[in-house]
């Protein structure tokens, strides 16, 4: 499924290893001013961003105040992180829905959003994991999107299969 030339691919998954992450909720206005002092508490605490940076959308925020969680990938295979901050030696999600934002983010993200919800409805899907955004790493203007998703019937398959 496509619209306006974004297409929508299954099957992708997003792993990285050495990831600190911090979830916070705040309005939406301070997300640039909460990303940039995540990163510099990462610093902080000795990691080297190696990145791609990635943040999740855990919530719709319907009142204005986002449910974020910023992850940013490091050299350091070990890294003593505080301040609510947490490191994984690795990080992997699978069974994703991929389309791309280009141009204004700010008007195209929430059709990109609409466009992976109804491809999963369309394909028989249900929504299990938040909105993953990748940025471009060379700032080209565009960011992958990613909504996890699971097979009900190959759910309800393994569950009935005998032990």
């Amino acid at each position: 499924m496509s619209v306006a030339g974004r297409a929508v691919t299954f099957g992708e998954r997003l792993a990285f290893q050495n990831v600190v992450s911090y979830r916070a909720k705040f309005p939406y206005e301070e997300f640039g001013a909460r990303l940039e002092e995540f990163l510099s508490n990462v610093v902080a605490c000795g990691g080297t961003l190696r990145g791609p940076m990635m943040y999740s959308l855990n919530n719709v925020p319907l009142d204005e105040v986002t449910d974020i969680e910023f992850f940013m990938p490091v050299n350091e295979t070990s890294l003593e992180v505080r301040g609510g901050m947490r490191f994984r030696t690795y990080l992997q999600i699978t069974d994703l829905a991929r389309s791309v934002v280009v141009g204004d983010f700010e008007r195209n993200t929430e059709a990109v959003y609409v466009l992976l919800v109804a491809s999963l409805k369309e394909a028989g899907l249900e929504i299990n994991a938040p909105f993953f955004h990748v940025p471009a790493r060379d700032g080209a203007g565009h960011m992958a999107v990613y909504l996890g998703y699971r097979n009900p019937e190959e759910l309800n398959r393994i569950l009935s299969e005998d032990p």
